[in-house]
């Protein structure tokens, strides 16, 4: 069984159209950084005893933020092997899932941080309709946790090859302390 840990980053600062830097270099704003301690105590719950295998993070500075900050707030997190990639930056589900597919096979517990509306429709697409909370119907939330358990590989996620389909251990809504 492969655990995947799936964290929207954490509330950005917006910028005026004419702002430089764009889209892919908004920081994290004030509040966004505030609920991040509390995320990192879920996924650290969430491994249930089990070490982070691998982070997969967008190359975007928010979600690299939102990645350094459940780092300092967890050890279990700041172990974990890092790796950017660039392909998760405002992926869609489609996208989501092939990357998945191409995570290594010993990575057992992986967390993959990145952007809306990919990370919520792949948590749907993995979960099936049966299995989603009417909350992650929605919206997956800025800073919110799934964490899921796929049976079988990595390669056969979201596939009519998949043993079954992911079992959702946890939805996390987060909210300042």
């Amino acid at each position: 069984m492969h655990r995947l840990l799936i964290v929207r980053h954490a509330k950005a600062v917006t910028h005026p159209p004419t702002a430089s830097g764009g889209d892919h270099e908004r920081q994290l704003a004030p509040r966004g950084i505030a609920v991040l301690p509390a995320v990192a105590r879920s996924i650290t719950e969430a491994l249930d005893g089990h070490p982070l295998d691998l982070v997969v993070c967008s190359t975007s500075a928010r979600t690299q933020e939102t990645v350094a900050h459940l780092a300092a707030a967890a050890p279990t997190i700041a172990s974990a092997r890092r790796k950017l990639e660039g392909k998760l930056y405002l992926a869609d589900a489609a996208r989501l899932v092939k990357i998945v597919r191409k995570l290594p096979a010993g990575a057992q517990t992986v967390l993959m941080c990145g952007h809306n509306p990919g990370l919520h429709e792949l948590a749907l697409l993995l979960l099936g309709a049966d299995e989603t909370p009417e909350r992650l119907r929605y919206d997956l939330p800025t800073a919110g946790l799934v964490v899921l358990d796929i049976e079988g590989a990595w390669t056969t996620a979201a596939t009519s090859a998949a043993t079954s389909a992911a079992t959702l251990r946890a939805f996390v809504v987060p909210s300042a302390d």
